[in-house]
């Protein structure tokens, strides 16, 4: 059954995946696409424990990410304001759309990836006698797999280029090792923004 339902996911990306191409201004997105499953279980906890998130705050790698969910927690980060904003959970079967760093770089920046975490849900509705309630996610990846796969920005014509081309998912991928360990909790706030430096400055930087 589970197996059943990713597959019937995947047969759903094809039309998303037409979708972000057209965003982005090239087909090239739909040249090399692989997929990843994952699945995760927010056990409940007392709610005097600890309020460090449950996923650290991260943008996603690739092209998009679908996310299904039992509960509330995920937390996108108003890029204005700098404040972070509930989302979810979703209505029905609905799932919520997610990019990526390589839509983002491919897209010249027109189609973010969003700062997100998971934390706890705290609010009198949400918390039971004292326990912060479970919360189940499955989650679809979708991004490039080949290493040598280009991600050059498609430059819209009165867009200034905000990233240089040549860049390759081998390159990003190896760049992002630390924002991983962030997401699993296990690299400090310093790496984080070495991390988001080393992206957006040095392997990422303007040719302008």
């Amino acid at each position: 059954q589970v197996l059943n339902f990713w597959q019937e996911t995947v047969d759903c990306t094809q039309k998303l995946l037409k979708a972000v191409a057209i965003g982005i201004g090239s087909d090239n997105v739909l040249d090399d696409v692989a997929f990843n499953f994952r699945m995760v279980d927010y056990y409940s906890h007392n709610d005097q424990e600890t309020e460090a998130p449950r996923c650290g705050e991260h943008r996603d790698f690739g092209t998009f990410t679908l996310i299904h969910t039992t509960g509330s927690g995920l937390e996108i980060q108003d890029p204005t304001s700098g404040k972070w904003m509930p989302v979810g959970p979703n209505p029905g079967d609905a799932a919520l759309m997610l990019f990526g760093w390589c839509t983002q770089i491919r897209s010249n920046g027109r189609i973010p990836a969003a700062l997100h975490r998971v934390v706890d849900s705290r609010g009198e509705s949400t918390v039971t006698d004292g326990e912060v309630p479970r919360r189940l996610s499955a989650i679809l990846f979708c991004a490039p797999k080949k290493h040598e796969t280009l991600l050059d920005p498609v430059v819209g014509p009165k867009e200034q280029r905000k990233y240089i081309g040549g860049v390759r998912v081998g390159q990003l991928r190896g760049s992002m090792a630390r924002k991983w360990r962030h997401r699993e909790g296990t690299e400090d706030e310093e790496d984080r923004i070495y991390e988001e430096h080393e992206i957006r400055v040095q392997n990422m930087k303007t040719q302008d």
